[in-house]
């Protein structure tokens, strides 16, 4: 049997869970380009007589979603951004640098997994509060990144062991210094794992409500989830709007997913082998 025909019965056992994954989603989609009559009849599953587009311009312009979905990405670029620069000169140096205490220093960056961060969300108000960085953007940036520095650090570290130590002494003979052995070197070859890293940074960056619900207070500096939880109870009898809503939170997120899910999935099994 070749290998295209042992994969038949794995795609026909999973069908059916796949159906009852996406299933509620397809229902969501379908119902926002419904009319509100639409929407109450008895059958939810019937295809809309017409497409409904203004449902959507409605749910951007009275739900504000201009300026939440700016809020997500100025968020969402700055923790992609530093969970880069720190997460991976971190994971070069604990794979590649010899130094007194690198393996009780990745565990104890290992153990930050182990917490959660509801348990430490009195001290960590606490202090942004003392740093004047409550319902600010730059406060629930920090706050991410650091949320996310344990993984990312295990990640890039995965992946960096893997990388032969020769090219690095090739490198020291020519005069190249650890820093530009990490951005000339490593990186480059690594770029799975970076874009792994990112779209892990993104996708949890976009979708979080917890740490944003502490940090950010004023509708002005809210998120997208903030965003859309308010809309939604403001207009909860207004299921039109509510549906198109949800749609335009989880949309872009989900493109950048299905664009780059090659590289995730490479990122991810790559630096488990190597690791």
């Amino acid at each position: 049997m070749s290998v295209r025909n042992r994969e038949w019965p794995v795609a026909l056992a999973l069908t059916p869970a796949l159906i009852l994954i996406l299933a509620p989603f397809i229902w969501l989609v379908v119902s926002s380009f419904k009319t509100e009559a639409e929407i109450g009849q008895a059958d939810p599953f019937t295809w809309p007589a017409d497409l409904m587009w203004r449902n959507y311009l409605d749910a951007w312009q009275i739900g504000g979603f201009g300026e939440l979905v700016g809020n997500s990405l100025i968020n969402l670029i700055g923790v992609v951004i530093l969970s880069l620069i720190t997460c991976a000169p971190a994971g070069y140096a604990l794979a590649k640098i010899r130094f007194p205490g690198r393996e009780w220093l990745f565990y104890a960056f290992i153990l930050g997994l182990t917490v959660p961060v509801q348990a430490i969300v009195i001290p960590l108000y606490q202090v942004l509060f003392g740093l004047n960085l409550v319902n600010t953007l730059t406060g629930i940036v920090l706050v991410q990144v650091s949320n996310g520095i344990p993984f990312g650090i295990f990640l890039m570290r995965s992946f960096f062991i893997g990388v032969p130590d020769d090219l690095i002494e090739a490198a020291k003979i020519d005069g190249a210094s650890h820093l530009q052995i990490l951005t000339k070197i490593f990186l480059p070859i690594s770029t799975p794992a970076v874009q792994a890293l990112v779209i892990i940074s993104a996708l949890s960056t976009w979708n979080d409500f917890f740490l944003p619900l502490i940090v950010l207070i004023s509708p002005e500096v809210q998120t997208l989830p903030l965003g859309l939880v308010r809309f939604a109870s403001t207009y909860a009898s207004d299921y039109r709007l509510v549906f198109s809503g949800t749609v335009i939170s989880f949309l872009p997120i989900i493109l950048l997913y299905i664009l780059m899910q090659r590289r995730f999935t490479e990122g991810l099994t790559q630096g488990a082998i190597k690791g």
